[in-house]
């Protein structure tokens, strides 16, 4: 499995918040090799539902997104620069909340479904529950699996497709570690850590170390707590409840 195979597996959880794949360094951008323009294209041979949303909000306004294929290429990234450009937006070549208003598209369900697809929730859900997951029945198992996505989504989505630069990778087939840095809204910067491994012949994400900390180990302890002291029926209550709360605070910032 090549580096760069690795590397592509990242650019539809990161496609839509940046114009070009992340690990590109910024003098090269301009003139990135066009064998990585197709090591892009051939990891997302099958297209991406939220950028296919993109191209086609970019066709509406007028814009030359290129085919409709779900891909993010030179033409989609000329087409998302020239649109902030005619709409007097910072051409950041990234899809920001000014562009995303100007085009009338909503960039939590485009940031959803190029993010989602590149994580193994039943993977990260079950090693969060550890020992009880064992226990549950496959109805508990696809209901949890379910609960625990929408969570993360609320919870997560925002800030992992938040400005990432990739600082490098290692490979232990059929194990990968991805290493990139976060830019958050107040400039402060954190290290991200995909952890992937192989699920057929994709690479898939089950779990995110940010900082020093594994998100799955975190709610792994806290989920423990929970059923240790009440149920696991008390658990999904909780979780159930975040959700809820998390949907009306992000109601009353709209």
């Amino acid at each position: 499995m090549t580096l760069s195979r690795v590397r592509g597996v990242l650019v539809g959880a990161m496609a839509l918040s940046l114009a070009v794949p992340p690990w590109v360094p910024a003098a090269e951008t301009k003139e990135a090799p066009v064998k990585e323009e197709k090591a892009e294209k051939k990891v997302m041979v099958k297209g991406n539902e939220g950028v296919k949303s993109l191209q086609e909000a970019l066709k509406a306004k007028g814009e030359e997104p290129g085919p409709i294929d779900g891909v993010i290429g030179k033409k989609t990234r000329t087409a998302l620069g020239a649109f902030q450009n005619a709409n007097d937006l910072k051409v950041t070549g990234r899809l920001n909340d000014q562009t995303t208003e100007k085009l009338g598209v909503e960039k939590r369900k485009l940031l959803r479904d190029a993010i989602f697809p590149r994580f193994d929730f039943q993977e990260m859900a079950k090693r969060s529950l550890g020992a009880e997951w064992r226990s549950r029945s496959f109805q508990d198992q696809t209901e949890f699996v379910k609960l625990f996505a929408d969570f993360l989504e609320k919870t997560y989505v925002g800030k992992i497709a938040s400005y990432s630069n990739y600082t490098g990778e290692s490979i232990d087939e059929p194990y990968a570690e991805v290493h990139s840095k976060l830019l958050t809204a107040k400039g402060e910067e954190i290290k991200i850590n995909y952890m992937l491994h192989q699920v057929k012949s994709e690479w898939k994400v089950y779990d995110l170390v940010v900082g020093d900390v594994s998100l799955v180990n975190n709610y792994r302890s806290q989920f423990s707590r929970v059923i240790s002291k009440s149920s696991y029926e008390e658990l999904v209550r909780r979780i159930t409840q975040k959700l809820e709360e998390s949907v009306g605070k992000l109601g009353r910032s709209d």
